[in-house]
């Protein structure tokens, strides 16, 4: 070939091709969107279709897999504090995969609630309830928790750091189960809620809620929804609006035309739902969640906002210092009868 040129020729050509797919997507959310305007007009009044077409969404074994006993559990008691006890406890969740988590047990005769407190990514139960010392962005929220005399169950989901010496590819593992038709999110949903099927038989477990950051607020929004058992919950640090978070373990088929946060959050009415995001959040922009949060309360004219709280705190990307939503949803989980 006589030819040659220089690299820096084609750079145009592929700069026209990335900006005409940056524009066609554009043009698709867009689209996606007012289709799911239009597609959730009822999501008050049937919320069952809702809350399962979000399961099928995500796919097995939300769908097409029946439970027919609870899971075993194995408890190793690690230390006695006062008022409380530390387990460590394992659920076989599916045939062969086992979820770990700890317990922090009211030393009670009376039933009491439990919370599940989720960590968010690059975290443990152990980082989060200050086992290892500094809680870092957690705020110490584990314990914030704990200390309202309730009991508390934080799990391990599959996101802590490559200091642990178990390596894995979150990334890889989600994209080969979408293959066969589930999802991580949909394996640990439905291992969270296994979870809640051990503790729901348990004399000392009255009523349930869930707080959770980051990845762990992701968690908390979409269990909720799903698992109505979960009287309140506080999602902090991750609402926001998907089309604006390209993460690909939060994106499913067509997801865009069915839910983005402010519908999955509608599925929670009217039990309370407590948001919050940090003003100055770098992972995620709270502009994005400000907006999202309008378009729920345009949602929510038929039914009333006294059920969610949205508040904007002045912070980064951690758990909200403030106190005031974990007693609002100690108080609401302490009321059910």
């Amino acid at each position: 070939m006589k030819y040659n040129e220089e690299k820096e020729l084609t750079r145009t050509y592929k700069k026209n091709y990335v900006d005409g797919l940056e524009q066609l997507i554009k043009n698709r959310q867009k689209s996606a969107e007012a289709i799911r305007h239009e597609y959730t007009k009822n999501i008050f009044t049937q919320q069952e279709q809702y809350r399962n077409d979000l399961k099928e969404m995500l796919g097995w074994p939300l769908v097409d897999y029946e439970v027919s006993s609870l899971p075993e559990a194995e408890a190793e008691l690690l230390s006695e504090e006062e008022g409380y006890e530390i387990y460590r406890m394992q659920f076989e969740i599916l045939d062969g995969l086992k979820m770990t988590g700890l317990l922090f047990k009211e030393k009670s005769t009376d039933k009491k609630p439990l919370v599940l407190v989720q960590h968010g990514g690059l975290g443990t139960p152990e980082r989060i309830a200050g086992i290892y010392g500094d809680t870092a962005n957690y705020n110490d929220m584990l314990m914030r928790v704990q200390k309202n005399n309730v009991h508390v169950f934080a799990p391990q989901l599959l996101l802590w750091n490559d200091n642990y010496e178990v390596k894995f590819n979150r990334e890889n593992i989600d994209a080969r189960l979408k293959r066969v038709g589930s999802s991580i999110t949909a394996v640990e949903i439905f291992g969270l809620m296994r979870i809640l099927d051990y503790f729901e038989k348990q004399e000392y477990v009255s009523s349930f809620g869930m707080v959770g950051l980051s990845y762990g607020g992701f968690y908390t929004l979409f269990t909720t929804a799903i698992d109505v058992r979960i009287q309140a919950a506080i999602s902090c640090s991750f609402f926001n609006a998907r089309d604006q978070v390209g993460w690909s373990d939060w994106t499913w088929f067509q997801s865009a035309e069915k839910f983005d946060d402010a519908e999955v959050a509608c599925l929670i009415y009217p039990r309370k739902l407590y948001i919050e995001i940090g003003d100055q959040d770098e992972l995620f922009d709270y502009q994005y969640g400000i907006k999202s949060f309008d378009k729920l309360k345009k949602m929510c004219e038929s039914v009333g906002t006294e059920w969610v709280d949205f508040r904007v705190f002045s912070g980064t990307h951690e758990f909200c210092l403030d106190d005031e939503p974990i007693q609002k949803l100690i108080d609401d989980i302490n009321n059910i009868k």
